[in-house]
């Protein structure tokens, strides 16, 4: 197949045809998602978003369970399963004619998507090793940018020609394609290195048989990771600027006209899709944890910039707010394949999936409370939004300096036990990290290329 710059991995072309074919679906019928029961319904637009609302908070807690799952089954299973669950939720949707139906599919819907993300990092880690962990992060973030786009511009047309009609045949577009997409999730095979409960035990497991199997208690009372999620969850306050603050804040406070943010949505969606792996690609030198800082001290730069614009003419706020919008970008390029990297390459392999369901609650529970934080700071102005979004990105920095480089490495060759003493450097130090990546295989050991995808 033709690589497009795609990193090695082994069923490249499955596993990444699924996230092509399972985005382009959702970027169909995102933009009528909530409009389609205002189509189908009697109801109003307060009643229909009290119903998604409370479909939204129910699913919440399914992204523990869903790393539980994960771990007792195979991130393979609860991949698959996501997407099933997806298509039953949006096939619910025709008949979701009262409040309690829209919120059962909501919750449905939402359920796949928290199933989704504990599993899809971590069957990357059953992949990939290395800077390809952060390479394919970087990939499916660049084929989730382009597809959702294409499906969205492609939904528009759909509209123009058949008006309201076209919602019915958009989700059932994107039914097909959840379905399509667990097909071909099915068929990756996935090497069976993780651990079991008896064969996989580690050498601390082994030295101390009475010890019980590692469970939710291991992940939480790991403090320094608990804690990188915590600030980690501050971070992507950040990331409400192109969708939801900078909306408002661009015409209500700056009154520019009422395309702009349209347009700063599409430098981002833009910048990412052709700049993200190659961005990645020139970071790889850099440890992870101070990528992330990184990332926050320019959201600071960011939000300061935002502020300043608003003392020049409407013309000229325009023209800065695109490197502006620019610099947010490369903020958001350097970070996220860096951070889902730390926490699947660090988390013990046996409880991996619940790992990096804690992780993934780092955008739900701040996708709970960013609209909340916005609409009280845009109310008051732009030194309030400013201040408050360039505040907790400080924060956030400050605390994920102080918590991401004490993340132990984990499932390394030749592992030792958590806290034995060794004359050999830690691979997780930010100096020794190069070492610990695993090498690039020769061109006759690569793994032959098949069609693969997430």
């Amino acid at each position: 197949m033709i690589s497009l710059g795609l990193p090695r991995i082994p069923q490249r072309g499955r596993i990444f045809s699924s996230v092509f074919i399972d985005t382009f679906g959702w970027g169909l019928f995102a933009p009528l998602a909530f409009l389609y029961f205002s189509y189908n319904t009697g109801l109003s637009f307060s009643a229909i978003g009290s119903a998604v609302s409370a479909g939204t908070l129910a699913a919440l807690p399914t992204a523990l369970l869903a790393g539980w799952l994960v771990d007792r089954f195979s991130p393979k299973a609860v991949l698959v399963s996501s997407n099933l669950v997806t298509a039953l939720g949006y096939g619910l949707y025709p008949f979701a004619s009262e409040w309690t139906l829209i919120a059962v599919a909501t919750f449905l819907v939402m359920a796949g998507d928290r199933l989704y993300w504990a599993s899809w990092p971590v069957i990357v880690v059953d992949l990939a090793s290395g800077r390809k962990l952060d390479a394919t992060y970087a990939a499916v973030g660049t084929i989730k940018n382009f597809t959702v786009a294409t499906g969205a511009l492609a939904s528009s047309g759909l509209t123009v020609v058949l008006g309201h009609g076209a919602a019915d045949l958009v989700l059932a577009l994107n039914v097909v394609t959840s379905l399509v997409a667990a097909v071909l999730l099915a068929g990756v095979r996935i090497p069976a290195t993780r651990p079991g409960p008896e064969p996989g035990a580690t050498e601390e497991e082994q030295e101390n048989p009475g010890r019980p199997a590692p469970g939710w208690r291991d992940a939480f009372t790991d403090h320094a990771f608990t804690g990188f999620c915590f600030f980690f969850m501050l971070l992507t306050f950040a990331w409400a600027l192109p969708s939801t603050i900078l909306p408002a804040y661009s015409v209500e406070i700056m009154e520019l006209p009422d395309w702009t943010p349209a347009l700063f949505l599409g430098i981002n969606s833009v910048a990412i899709m052709l700049a993200q792996m190659p961005v990645t690609a020139r970071v790889s030198h850099v440890p992870r944890q101070r990528l992330i800082v990184r990332s926050g001290l320019i959201f600071v730069v960011v939000f300061t910039g935002l502020y300043l614009v608003t003392k020049v003419p409407a013309t000229t706020a325009i023209v800065v707010l695109v490197p502006v919008m620019l610099t947010f970008t490369l903020g958001e390029m350097i970070s996220l394949p860096a951070a889902n990297a730390l926490v699947a390459s660090s988390a013990p392999a046996a409880i991996r999936g619940r790992y990096m369901s804690l992780f993934q609650l780092s955008w739900a529970v701040s996708g709970l409370f960013i609209p909340l934080l916005a609409g009280f700071v845009l109310d008051r102005g732009a030194l309030w939004v400013c201040a408050a979004f360039g505040g907790i990105a400080l924060l956030a920095a400050i605390g994920i300096q102080a918590t991401a480089y004490r993340i132990a490495p984990a499932d390394r060759p030749g592992p030792t036990p958590r806290g034995a003493k060794t004359g050999a450097p830690r691979p997780d130090h930010p100096s020794d990290e190069a070492a610990s990546l695993d090498p690039e295989p020769s061109e006759s050991t690569r793994p032959v290329s098949t069609k693969d995808v997430t």
